[in-house]
């Protein structure tokens, strides 16, 4: 069965039924939804008082490079457009060194 998204109000309705006696097979067959996922949903009630799936802890790559680094960059550009990578890696190192310096 391919994703697709499910609200948490059948999500609900499903653990609700679920809980009022009713067979796991005629909640999924009536509501269209996989026994797994019932299950799924019933350890997430149990754990979080909530069915609404909790937010996954990768945010992504934190960021590295501050607005004053990259205002610096811009500044180099504008002076010389002819920059090469190495001449501005050296740039962001010293700013970037520079900036932990200040904070600490």
């Amino acid at each position: 069965m391919p994703y697709c998204y499910i609200s948490n109000d059948l999500k609900e309705c499903a653990l609700h039924l679920w809980n009022s006696r009713w067979e796991l097979e005629d909640v999924c067959v009536a509501l269209g939804v996989l026994p797994r996922s019932c299950y799924h949903w019933q350890s997430i009630m149990e754990r979080d008082s909530t069915v609404e799936r909790p937010p996954s802890p990768l945010r992504g790559h934190a960021r590295t490079i501050t607005r004053v680094v990259l205002n610096a960059m811009e500044d180099l550009f504008m002076e010389d457009s002819d920059l090469f990578l190495d001449k501005i890696s050296t740039c962001i190192r010293k700013l970037t060194l520079l900036l932990f310096l200040t904070f600490l």
